[in-house]
């Protein structure tokens, strides 16, 4: 049972109601416009606050967006700096590849070429293992050189791989002489020997030239060959320059330091001389674990 105010509300509204339907059109629409006008700031209020929440709900997910493109684009520019280093690597191998091939042919020797497994971290021994041995033909004391010059002599061989002592290494003493470059055919005749000496440790391309003549002309720059004398290398192979000189053994003798041609430090592809008629010895001969310690 409705309630005294209720009742008067509801006949307000009714009375309301009929009033409005029976104005004229003109005054009705009149009157919707006012009652629109007291409503409508706060409507736009409502719909001015809603925007910067949905602006910023698109930003952040617009910044989202960014970060993993910004990841995707990262990992294709790591891809593509790989793939160059790795593309600028054989180019590299490439070209020390047909350099070493064109050198060869223009030897009169048996070569055979071998890659650098491990250098031996030390400086105190100066030598490296290669891939090659008997199963290659490889024999002890061959010599290693490079284009660019002697590198050293096999010292142990194994069934594939062998120990080489490079130049510079107190195993590994090397006729020497001074090449006639510089004019002076008496340069020739200065003979002597390359060995490690007082400061050889300290640098890896260094070496002495020693017991030399004492009227040897050890000008810097002249050039150090090997002598062929003793049978252990060939005759004419690029070893070095003198760096300087000085009188040892009261006045004697002479010696010079000499820089290296090659890099020892940075050999990756070697070629053994071979024998020109060579046998491959028996794995069972050679191949023990005293001979060839691992590295």
């Amino acid at each position: 049972m409705l309630k005294y105010p209720n009742i008067i509300t509801v006949c307000s509204v009714i009375l309301a109601g009929a009033f409005l339907l029976s104005l004229p059109v003109r005054v009705n629409s009149q009157l919707k416009w006012m009652v629109a006008g007291v409503f409508l700031p706060f409507l736009g209020l409502a719909e001015t606050v809603g925007q910067p929440v949905e602006a910023a709900r698109k930003l952040v997910v617009s910044k989202q967006e960014i970060l993993r493109e910004n990841q995707r684009l990262r990992r294709e520019l790591q891809g593509v700096k790989i793939a160059m280093l790795q593309k600028e690597a054989v180019l590299s191998e490439n070209i020390l590849l047909r350099e070493a091939i064109g050198w060869k042919k223009k030897q009169p020797w048996r070569l055979l070429p071998a890659r650098v497994l491990v250098q031996d971290p030390s400086n105190w021994w100066r030598s490296l293992y290669i891939n090659v041995g008997t199963d290659d033909g490889v024999v002890e004391s061959v010599p290693v050189l490079s284009p660019m010059g002697l590198v050293g002599k096999v010292e142990q061989v194994g069934r594939h791989r062998s120990l080489v002592r490079l130049v510079g290494d107190p195993h590994c003493r090397v006729a020497a002489m001074l090449s006639k470059g510089r004019g002076n055919s008496g340069d020739e005749e200065a003979h002597g020997t390359i060995m490690p000496g007082r400061d050889t440790s300290f640098n890896p391309r260094l070496v002495y030239f020693q017991h030399l003549p004492s009227s040897a002309e050890l000008h810097p720059g002249t050039k150090v060959v090997t002598s062929g004398m003793g049978g252990g290398f060939p005759r004419g192979i690029h070893i070095g320059h003198i760096i300087d000189s000085r009188f040892s053994g009261v006045g004697l003798f002479a010696e010079a330091r000499v820089r290296l041609t090659v890099d020892l430090n940075r050999l990756e592809m070697v070629w053994l001389k071979l024998p020109e008629s060579s046998e491959p010895q028996k794995p069972s001969e050679v191949d023990t674990p005293s001979m060839l310690p691992l590295p």
